[in-house]
């Protein structure tokens, strides 16, 4: 016969080992589009709250957590079919303005011609004057550009570049501004 202090460990073990998995988040599934659902689960303004405002992010650190947070979900998932993508979100996170207000994106751009003789046929038959290696059919076909984090707006204009909306410098820089 069980005494009772038996029976109560027993019935503890039960509960423990049931609220246990119930706190067990669900397994993630791989999302088609992994950069639109990271977006959405860790968008750079902050957090969306039920009432549909969103919470600033207190620091960069907050953002790099939900970022990895998510990234080591999708890779327990196998959702990565190479570990590049895996390491590029947390690097990318890293570099981004998300949770630093004082950070602005300065984008910078290298305006190259092409040698297509029938420019804006949809044919690439020529090749870019800053890549040689590049095929392009207009001379947008040949634009380069790099992001980077400034502090100043004044030193990224200074240097060519122009102020973007924040995010992170592996975004695509827009298209640069008519000259």
């Amino acid at each position: 016969m069980r005494t009772f202090p038996s029976m109560l460990a027993a019935i503890a073990v039960v509960v423990l080992v049931g609220n246990a998995s119930a706190k067990r988040p669900e397994p993630t599934t791989c999302p088609e589009d992994i950069g639109t659902a990271l977006a959405e689960t860790c968008p750079c303004d902050g957090t969306l709250q039920p009432d549909l405002s969103v919470q600033p992010w207190r620091n960069h650190g907050q953002y790099v957590r939900c970022v990895v947070h998510y990234r080591n979900a999708l890779r327990k998932a196998a959702c990565f079919a190479d570990d590049s993508t895996r390491r590029a979100l947390a690097r990318c996170a890293a570099r981004s303005t998300c949770g630093k207000p004082a950070l602005l994106r300065c984008c910078s751009y290298e305006l190259g011609a092409c040698s297509d003789p029938a420019p804006g046929d949809l044919m690439a038959a020529g090749v870019c004057s800053n890549d040689a290696v590049l095929a392009c059919d207009t001379d947008a076909d040949c634009t380069k550009s790099s992001a980077r984090l400034v502090r100043d707006a004044d030193a990224c204009t200074a240097d060519g570049g122009t102020i973007v909306d924040g995010g992170s410098v592996c975004e695509a820089c827009p298209t640069p501004p008519a000259p």
